[in-house]
């Protein structure tokens, strides 16, 4: 006989709407699709303003940064990575160069943000030391010759690697129990079922943004390139070990970060702890939840979002947003360049840590009775 669950996040609460599987993918109307170039061009815009009244400010020390080379992963579209991209075209003068690599497709305000990223770079006269690769990341073959190309073209043979790449699946792992996640759609509260994946994508999930991130630099070097720092994008809820643990009461509490998310974040995190005091630099940095285009594909993402919002406000927590992320990010890179700073997981998130307790009894609670304390609209209006 099947032992019942003891994780109120492994079966469903009753009342709720249940749906299998994941927050499909929309594609874009025609107006959308006709408003993505100046959308792209706002975006960029809006982050260097913000980026400049916030560097104004004199917070910052960015001046080793200057004449560097930046290779960034991942870096278009409305993310962090945009925002690297976007702080380091403003942020490079006569020496250094910027390389983008996306993967995005064609019809999306990621992919315009690159084309708008390459008008920028070619007004300001950057030339060859500024490139967008739209081919993705790999670790040998044409595609990864190409990056090795455009970064000897901007005569980068050193770079701070950045990788922000946002690929990966969610569902469960084969033979683990159920895990259901309190979202909100247009017909209100509902529960998502995760689904199981099959070994080949939990391979693809593990590989694109886990193995290659981290063997990026070895490739690189190689093929005589040097990484001098080398850095990766992380969620502090790909640490819970015990909300993967299905003995434990806690398991399922991060969704899909309990499940499938985690793997690609351990490999990095095993990889950075392995390299901790080996001379190279690396870390680890844990980010807050982020409005991304990515969030709207994780099960719950945006209502999770939304829910740490209200806290926020309750608490009188003030947001961090993108473009101020980036340059906290450049900040560590900065440091590590000049006073040999080596923590090799700065937390960037700790304004919302505090509320993760609180957080996880109201989505244990929340639901669609109108009466109760934890009626959904009560905490997502």
């Amino acid at each position: 006989m099947q032992t019942k669950p003891v994780s109120p996040f492994a079966r469903p609460m009753p009342g709720i709407p249940v749906k299998a599987g994941a927050p499909p993918i929309m594609r874009p109307t025609k107006e959308e699709i006709a408003a993505f170039p100046a959308e792209a061009k706002a975006l960029i815009e809006a982050t260097q303003t913000a980026q400049r009244a916030l560097l104004q400010s004199n917070a910052y020390t960015l001046d080793a940064l200057k004449d560097r080379h930046f290779l960034l992963a991942g870096a278009t579209g409305p993310g962090i990575g945009g925002a690297l991209a976007a702080a380091a075209l403003n942020l490079l003068g006569r020496a250094g160069s910027l390389t983008v690599l996306g993967r995005d497709l064609s019809k999306s305000v990621n992919f315009e943000t690159g084309k708008a990223m390459q008008a920028q770079a070619r007004a300001a006269g950057m030339g060859r030391r500024f490139h967008w690769l739209n081919a993705g990341m790999a670790l040998e073959g044409r595609n990864f010759e190409k990056i090795v190309a455009a970064l000897k073209e901007a005569g980068a043979n050193r770079v701070i690697y950045v990788n922000t790449v946002a690929a990966a699946n969610s569902g469960l792992l084969p033979g683990m129990p159920p895990v259901y996640v309190k979202d909100v759609d247009a017909d209100g509260l509902l529960q998502w079922q995760l689904t199981p994946l099959d070994e080949k994508t939990v391979a693809a999930t593990k590989f694109v943004m886990g193995t290659m991130a981290v063997e990026f630099p070895q490739a690189l070097a190689k093929a005589g390139i040097e990484v001098e720092v080398a850095v990766f994008a992380d969620w502090r809820g790909s640490l819970d070990k015990v909300g993967r643990n299905p003995a434990m009461p806690e398991y399922g509490r991060q969704g899909a970060y309990s499940t499938s998310l985690y793997l690609p974040k351990a490999v990095i995190q095993q990889a950075v702890a392995a390299n901790f005091g080996a001379g190279k630099k690396m870390m680890d940095i844990f980010y807050p939840i982020m409005r991304t285009r990515a969030l709207p594909f994780i099960p719950g993402g945006t209502t999770m979002a939304n829910l740490y919002d209200k806290l926020m406000g309750i608490e009188g927590i003030r947001r961090v947003e993108q473009p101020e992320l980036a340059l906290e990010t450049l900040q560590l890179i900065n440091r590590a360049l000049t006073e040999g700073y080596d923590n090799p997981f700065p937390h960037l998130d700790k304004h919302e840590m505090p509320l993760d307790n609180w957080f996880y009894e109201i989505v244990r609670r929340i639901n669609n009775d109108e009466t109760s304390d934890f009626y959904y609209k009560r905490w997502l209006a």
